[in-house]
């Protein structure tokens, strides 16, 4: 059993390469195991991975590389003990430092060594990173075989050019991937990444201290809609009044947030998105949600007392009639259909 983690900053894209690396893995008939580390307490992007009927096992509640390191541990001793996976994509939360990851392994999962690392980094957000979490950044490239640019359609080839040189530089025993993920980008990218990751080559370590610029919070809110549902467009403002909301007058907001939710079809939905320029629509975006949402904030800057105010303000605006709860209790929400973690 092999493990390659997809790490990467809050929103910058891991999810999407995690499910453009299984696809591409699954179809050359590797048995795959998916373990997905959510900040918050509940989990959305293993909807969308679970929608390629991948095996996804949720880590929520916190982050795998320091609160949540038994919860990892014992999931991957649980996959070596199954003896059916050949490789196990762990996504851990945007947050989550590498090197500390890495020794966890090496103490506790000697076997597994310190797993096969590829860094999602987003071009739109590279500039506020090197300026407000450079430790995390230097964290990430450190441990990394491959670096993927991520949303470099968004800053322009010059400026995606510029920054792939700066990340060549800080990161020369990586190969540099300025890319776009969304659709079925991700997936072609994959086919030429995964080669390369699962390769002989050394791997690079991680870096001799883990990262520390500081905490994160996070804040999971239950939404009921109202009885004629959301339309898509209306999920989307929701999200991009958020992010607007949250941004901190002459500084780039450094979060992430997500609405997830589904059709009367029962098809997923996901809303997710950066800033407000990034937000994206991804599932089956034809038919308005209905029933029960799911809304996730995660910040690396404190988020405002009046949170929970915020939010109801805005739902007020962009989904008259629908109600809000905001979930403060420890992560027993292990998964939207309430089964528990497996």
């Amino acid at each position: 059993m092999r493990l390659v983690i997809v790490g990467g900053f809050l929103g910058a894209g891991k999810t999407s390469l995690l499910q453009g690396l299984s696809r591409w893995w699954g179809e050359q008939g590797l048995s795959i195991l998916v373990l997905e580390n959510e900040a918050g307490q509940v989990g959305l992007d293993d909807r969308l991975l679970r929608d390629l009927s991948l095996e996804v096992r949720l880590l929520p509640g916190g982050c795998a590389c320091c609160d949540l390191q038994g919860v990892l541990v014992d999931k991957l001793k649980q996959a070596l003990d199954e003896d059916r996976w050949d490789l196990v994509l762990l996504e851990p939360s945007g947050v989550a430092s590498l090197a500390s990851l890495g020794q966890v392994l090496e103490r506790y999962l000697p076997e597994l060594g310190q797993g096969i690392v590829t860094a999602v980094v987003d071009a739109s957000r590279y500039a506020t990173m090197t300026r407000a979490l450079p430790k995390l950044l230097a964290d990430h490239l450190a441990a990394s075989r491959q670096v993927v640019l991520s949303k470099a359609d968004l800053v322009g080839g010059e400026e995606a050019e510029r920054i792939s040189g700066q990340l060549s530089l800080d990161a020369p025993h990586a190969h540099v991937w300025p890319a776009d993920l969304r659709e079925e980008r991700a997936y072609h990218l994959a086919a030429k990444l995964a080669p390369r990751l699962m390769g002989r080559g050394v791997a690079p370590g991680f870096a001799d201290e883990p990262a520390s610029d500081g905490t994160h919070q996070a804040q999971s809110y239950a939404v009921n809609l109202p009885r004629e549902g959301l339309s898509p467009q209306a999920a989307q403002d929701l999200v991009e009044g958020i992010i607007t909301a949250l941004a901190i007058s002459g500084e780039q907001w450094l979060g992430h947030v997500k609405m997830w939710g589904e059709n009367p079809q029962g098809k997923h939905v996901m809303i997710s998105g950066t800033t407000p320029q990034d937000v994206t629509i991804r599932g089956d975006a034809s038919a308005w949600l209905s029933g029960r949402a799911w809304l996730v904030v995660i910040s690396h800057q404190p988020l405002p007392a009046d949170l929970d105010g915020l939010v109801s303000g805005l739902l007020d605006q962009h989904a008259p009639g629908s109600s809000l709860e905001a979930l403060r209790s420890a992560p027993t929400l292990l998964s939207l259909d309430g089964l528990g973690q497996s």
